[in-house]
């Protein structure tokens, strides 16, 4: 049996089809949605056609073809379920919506058979408005979502060929960060509370959201003074311990709350913490530049970053700093969050002043022959050919015309020496 209509009945009020695909025992059904058995019968010869072609490889599955004209804000809406599963902040979640609608009206994507790789190089290739890093952004955002709905729906990534922007390095010697003068600069204007802020930025290599929601539970200042930091409140959604530097313990004492006023939830910093632009306000206060030499800015994240190069510049182990950072990788470490114009570059340098030192030039007991060669002489070595006696010149004539393989004057008629140092044809 191939394909087969079944008329409408007390049960089924429209025609249904039953149909096979080559040697598959396995007989499907399907409802046609039709009372007109001439309708009927050409909906389930396409049917059956397309399962054919399918069964081969012509076409693809049909759940494949199904969601290649389903709305994108659908399928979107789909993604952003599961990306709000994985654990990623309601922020993320705006921006990432956010960006591919606005790729998607500005590309004119209404459904997956619209999404091609050259409309969103012509779209590229438009955009004045946006730099090189935020059209990044945006194709990063895209790549993302298709990546997800060919493991979803085997729709293939039509972005998956196309490259990313070359972004120029905005800041060449890498990340900004304090000095120790601009640190006592900034905690002498800051008002207590921010102070202990910066304080705890600085010297602990917290994140802004994560001092944001750290809770006085999860700061403990008795034996082993240290924070607890919950999976909910950090970047990579797992719980952390990290020590606390004795010197801000007693700070952290007498900041907090009595005991009764105390709550599981109560917040280290209740009103919030800093944003970037209290932190300017701050920094014009105590006579620090926003912007230093290199015209590279300072933010809330700079702590974090004063707080991985001062740990570099005193010798501590990048693996440990890595770990205090809470970082995956040292190549984070060492290069995106070091600031090196703060590294004692010049200290290194001069550590090898005594083998400079120590060291005496040699002169060497040979001197230039012809065609490169030299000769060990044990008395002083002489700079000019015309130096040179002719009887010394004659034997190294001789010489090379033996590595030539000429061997000595006489023995091959056809080579003779002529000038200089290469044997000359008769």
């Amino acid at each position: 049996m191939q394909c087969h209509l079944i008329r409408p009945n007390a049960k089924h009020r429209t025609y249904r089809g039953r149909y096979s695909v080559g040697d598959d025992p396995k007989v499907h059904e399907v409802t046609l949605h039709t009372t007109v058995k001439e309708v009927a019968a050409l909906r389930l010869k396409e049917i059956h056609e397309d399962a054919q072609r399918e069964s081969v490889g012509l076409i693809p599955a049909a759940f494949t073809r199904k969601a290649m004209r389903r709305p994108l804000a659908e399928i979107l809406e789909e993604y952003l379920e599961s990306v709000r599963k994985n654990g990623r902040s309601r922020d993320h979640v705006r921006i990432v919506q956010m960006r591919f609608l606005a790729l998607a009206k500005g590309c004119k994507w209404s459904c997956m058979a619209d999404v091609t790789a050259r409309g969103f190089i012509d779209w590229r290739n438009a955009q004045t408005k946006y730099e090189a890093r935020t059209l990044n952004n945006f194709f990063e955002a895209a790549r993302a979502f298709f990546n997800w709905v060919d493991r979803s729906y085997e729709i293939p990534n039509p972005l998956k060929r196309v490259e990313m922007l070359a972004v120029p390095v905005r800041y060449p010697q890498g990340p900004r960060a304090f000095t120790e003068d601009e640190l006592e600069k900034l905690f002498a204007v800051a008002r207590p509370k921010r102070r202990l802020l910066y304080r705890l930025l600085a010297f602990s290599g917290l994140r802004r959201k994560e001092a944001k929601q750290l809770r006085w539970s999860d700061v403990h200042l008795d034996e082993n003074p240290g924070l607890f930091l919950r999976p909910e409140a950090t970047k990579a959604r797992r719980a952390d311990w990290l020590p606390i530097l004795s010197a801000l313990v007693p700070e952290l004492r007498a900041a907090r709350p009595d005991e009764k006023f105390l709550k599981p939830d109560t917040l280290v910093f209740p009103r919030g913490v800093a944003n970037p632009y209290t932190l300017r306000r701050d920094m014009v206060k105590a006579g620090i530049p926003l912007q230093d030499k290199l015209d590279r800015p300072a933010g809330i994240h700079t702590f974090r970053r004063t707080f991985v190069s001062q740990l570099q510049k005193r010798g501590v182990p990048s693996r440990v700093i890595m770990q205090l950072a809470r970082h995956k990788s040292l190549r984070l470490t060492d290069w995106t969050y070091t600031d090196t114009t703060k590294l004692p570059l010049k200290n290194g340098i001069e550590s090898l002043a005594q083998i400079a030192a120590s060291a005496n030039p040699r002169h060497s007991p040979c001197f230039s022959g012809q065609n490169g060669v030299f000769r060990s002489n044990g008395g002083p070595a002489k700079k000019f050919a015309s130096e040179i006696p002719a009887s010394e010149l004659a034997d190294l004539d001789e010489d090379c015309l033996e590595l030539a393989g000429a061997g000595r004057a006489g023995q091959n008629s056809h080579l003779m020496p002529g000038v200089g140092v290469e044997p000359t044809l008769l």
